[in-house]
């Protein structure tokens, strides 16, 4: 069905007499046949066993549907903070979000979380 070497379609060997044989087979119905894009072997999958792995890739039927929100990229136009309107708007914004942090030395990776929401939902207000 697929042309291959001789040594990706042998999934057997009896390496004492060096016989080999096409004895492993990837079984599929009738109705997947037609998307069965390619199977081989993979020699250097051996598992202590004579048989070697036998891999197909098939092709999938419809699009995976994933779970959860699509990701947007945020894209700010920084250059607007050189307007002295918008520089005061976006400062006032980031000391009202920071005005609830208690100051504590420690980890830093929770006020770079709000730091990061804050100029992401500041620029929506801002720089739309």
């Amino acid at each position: 069905m697929f042309e291959h070497k001789d040594a990706h379609k042998c999934t057997w060997y009896q390496s004492t007499l060096g016989r080999r044989s096409m004895i492993d087979f990837v079984i599929v119905s009738s109705d997947l046949r037609p998307h069965v894009l390619d199977t081989r072997v993979k020699r250097g999958a051996e598992l202590s066993t004579d048989h070697h792995l036998v891999v197909s890739w098939v092709e999938c039927l419809k699009p995976l549907d994933r779970p959860g929100k699509p990701k947007r990229v945020v894209r700010v136009n920084w250059e607007r903070l050189e307007e002295s309107q918008v520089q005061e708007a976006f400062n006032s914004h980031l000391r009202r979000n920071f005005s609830g942090i208690p100051v504590e030395a420690g980890d830093i990776e929770p006020e770079w979380m709000v730091f990061k929401a804050s100029c992401r939902s500041c620029g929506g207000e801002l720089w739309s």
